[in-house]
């Protein structure tokens, strides 16, 4: 007799199914996927907790069935499926390879990690992947809940509450906290993230994953922060992100900075004790490198390398404080792990010589010597300097009248190493052109040419900061420009002016006044010569045109060249261009901030914005400005707002000393009674901004003729170029004012 097939509602059926669901963990009493039951998502708009948040706190002390890894694949490849998203996606988010999320909804990772789950929970929204919450913590982390949180850069990136370590999330992620630590309580540039996350592998969906890893970090900061204030804010500016750090003690760059800078202020009052102290607790914050282990978009970054530069600095410093005192221990200490990281620096070295020396370590001081000496000569072709034989030639010495010291000048015959920026200014603000500039200069840069030297040309309005920008650059690139660095002004582009120069170079460079050669041609060759074997950047300011400028463009490809000036200088071959732009509000709201004092700025936020709008944004104006408030503390930010609201008398309120905004703006129009000069009056009593055929009507010329004339006040840097094709011409602000006055 033929069995009859049982329908689905028969008794038997029912018990199949509720034994399945006894021994699933993934199915409920009704049969039904767990999966699919938790698919139901709060809209939008709603302010409900997501699923996975729920589950973290409603779930807390119950234990789940374990998962196979058939059912982790089927839950990850629905949840996936179910929001739209790519697998691409889903790894970049997560922070895994896209291989393992394929092995993973394939069912061939057998037992997948529990952090590797968490953050495909977090992604999908899937809160069956979070593995069970474990019992409370006590003991150190518990302690530690009631620390606030300290973010460590000088080193492995570390989020620390007390002694216990805090996950800082995915690699990428650490990046982006790397990176806006690393530029505290500054704007971050979203191309400056975008440059060391991904560098030139930019993937499509960058801007959401920024967001993606924003939203972490604020997750982070928010669930650590512990006490009553935040000790770090993640906010938004209008060109990125700013980290903000309430207080010092929070991040040990901050504090490595301020323990340097009451440690110069206790050498200038002549307080050894209390700048020892100071410069010791300062170099013991250091573990490492700075960030140490990620990549070189963060390790190379200009801020990394002019900390690890104070950090040398202030080493040296210590080392000759305590040397005299016998406290050879400490030098070692201090100076062995920076002469590891910097392998040829003659001054770390010679010192750490003789400390390893006063301690008794008279054999290890000499092998120190002849392992420097060696590099030395293998690099650069020359051996250790005066510096380094004086220290090895007091262990030698037989009596021991004298300490081995090392000395504090360079022989005569060892090749001078110039350092001829001007000074740098404490208020500066950090710009995103920065980081490519310097990547360009050192050869890091995706357009450098192979085989010549690299060169970058800044131009840009009067005012907006191209020489103190120059020297910032130049301070940062000095670990890469090991043989210093070379600055000169040019005024004309004459011969005799450009031979003077390029003596001036010569001569920095040892060569002796009578083995100059006289004419240009020959300076220039021996110049190229000497940059050929060498490390060197050279800065040109004020360069008045491509022939100028040619002459210096060093030879080889070890050195560098940084030209600034006013106009493009689009004829130097080989050039990479950078046009040097004013301010947005958030970076002169910081440049007025750094020069009358962030509490007065902060007071009236309304009216230094005001202030800044109406100096264009121009770096030399906002300066002026802080300038005359810091000199005036008892007038409010809006007294100087309500004096710059006039038109005729705002470029009167902008001087200080022998800084005059006017004169500088009206020295670099164009004269009048040429054709760019009769131009520019007859522009600049019609409109702020016009079109090429208005300035035809105006002129009396064809449109063609009136483009050629706006084109050249562009490159003048008297008009803003046109936004789009068709567009409008537009007078800097400041620059109208000066070229009305001068009517």
């Amino acid at each position: 007799m033929r069995r009859c097939r049982r329908p689905p509602w028969s008794t038997r059926s029912r018990e199949r199914r509720f034994r399945s669901t006894r021994t699933n963990p993934w199915c409920g009493t009704d049969g039904r996927n767990h999966a699919f039951r938790s698919a139901r998502v709060a809209g939008p708009h709603s302010t409900r907790p997501t699923r996975v948040a729920r589950r973290n706190r409603k779930g807390a002390g119950k234990v789940m069935p374990p998962i196979t890894h058939r059912d982790i694949a089927t839950i990850v490849r629905t949840a996936r499926v179910r929001r739209g998203v790519s697998q691409r996606a889903v790894a970049e988010r997560s922070g895994l390879s896209l291989r393992t999320l394929r092995e993973i909804e394939q069912g061939r990772v057998r037992a997948p990690r529990a952090s590797s789950l968490q953050r495909l929970a977090e992604v999908l929204d899937e809160p069956v992947l979070c593995p069970d919450p474990g019992p409370a913590e006590s003991g150190p982390a518990a302690h530690a809940a009631q620390e606030p949180l300290a973010l460590q850069i000088l080193g492995r990136l570390a989020v620390r509450r007390g002694p216990a370590e805090v996950t800082a999330g995915t690699p990428k992620q650490q990046s982006l906290l790397g990176l806006l630590a690393l530029r505290a309580n500054q704007p971050v540039d979203r191309d400056e993230i975008t440059n060391v996350l991904w560098g030139d592998d930019i993937p499509d969906s960058f801007g959401q994953l920024i967001h993606t890893y924003v939203y972490r970090i604020r997750q982070l900061l928010g669930t650590h922060a512990g006490g009553e204030a935040t000790p770090a804010l993640l906010v938004r500016r209008s060109s990125g992100y700013e980290l903000i750090v309430s207080q010092e003690t929070h991040l040990d760059l901050l504090w490595f900075r301020r323990c340097v800078r009451l440690a110069g202020q206790a050498r200038e009052a002549e307080q050894p004790e209390r700048e020892t102290a100071l410069l010791e607790e300062a170099l013991t914050l250091w573990r490492g490198l700075v960030l140490e282990g990620m990549g070189a978009g963060l390790t190379d970054h200009p801020v990394a390398a002019e900390a690890l530069h104070q950090r040398v600095t202030s080493a040296l410093r210590l080392a000759d404080l305590v040397l005299p005192r016998g406290r050879y221990e400490d030098v070692i200490d201090h100076l062995g792990p920076i002469a590891r990281d910097n392998p040829v620096h003659e001054g770390v070295h010679a010192r750490l010589v003789t400390a390893l020396a006063g301690s008794g370590q008279r054999a290890t001081a000499l092998e120190v010597f002849a392992a420097v000496d060696r590099r030395l000569r293998n690099d650069s072709g020359i051996g250790a300097g005066d510096e380094l034989r004086r220290a090895q030639s007091a262990i030698l010495r037989t009596d021991e009248e004298a300490a081995p010291r090392p000395a504090a000048r360079r022989p005569a015959g060892e090749p001078v190493r110039p350092f001829q920026m001007p000074p740098g200014i404490r208020d500066y603000v950090d710009r995103p052109e920065q980081q490519r500039i310097l990547h360009h200069l050192t050869g890091r840069g995706p357009q450098v040419a192979f085989g010549a030297a690299p060169i970058a040309a800044l131009y840009g309005p009067v005012g907006v900061g191209k020489s103190i920008l120059a020297a910032r650059v130049a301070a940062s690139s000095r670990p890469t420009f090991r043989d210093g660095v070379l600055h000169g002004e040019l005024d004309s582009a004459a011969p005799g002016e450009v031979r003077l120069l390029l003596g001036r170079f010569l001569t920095a460079l040892g060569v002796p006044g009578e083995a100059l050669p006289e004419s240009l041609p020959a300076r220039t060759s021996l110049y190229r010569n000497l940059l050929a074997k060498r490390q060197l950047l050279v800065v040109l300011d004020g360069a008045p045109g491509e022939q100028a400028v040619r002459p210096f463009v060093p030879g080889g490809v070890s050195s560098a060249l940084l030209v600034c000036s006013r106009e493009p200088l689009s004829g130097l071959e080989g050039a990479r261009h950078f046009r040097i732009t004013p301010f947005d509000a958030d970076q002169a709201a910081a440049l007025l901030a750094s020069v009358t004092g962030e509490g007065r700025v902060r007071a009236e936020r309304g009216a230094a914005d005001r202030i800044t709008a109406l100096c264009g944004g121009l770096p030399l104006a906002v300066r002026v400005a802080g300038m005359r408030l810091a000199a005036r503390p008892h007038w409010p930010l809006s007294r100087l707002a309500e004096r710059l609201e006039d038109p005729r008398q705002r470029l009167d309120e902008l001087v200080m000393g022998d800084l005059d905004v006017a004169g500088r703006i009206t020295r670099a129009l164009p004269e009048t009674g040429s054709t760019l000069g009769d131009a520019v009056s007859r522009l600049v009593s019609s409109a702020a901004s016009f079109t090429i055929a208005a300035t035809a009507g105006l002129l009396g010329c064809s449109p063609r003729e009136a483009e050629d004339v706006l084109e050249a006040l562009v490159d003048r840097q008297v008009l803003e170029g046109p936004a789009r094709s068709g567009g409008e011409y537009a007078f800097l602000p400041l620059t109208r004012l000066a070229a009305q006055r001068r009517e």
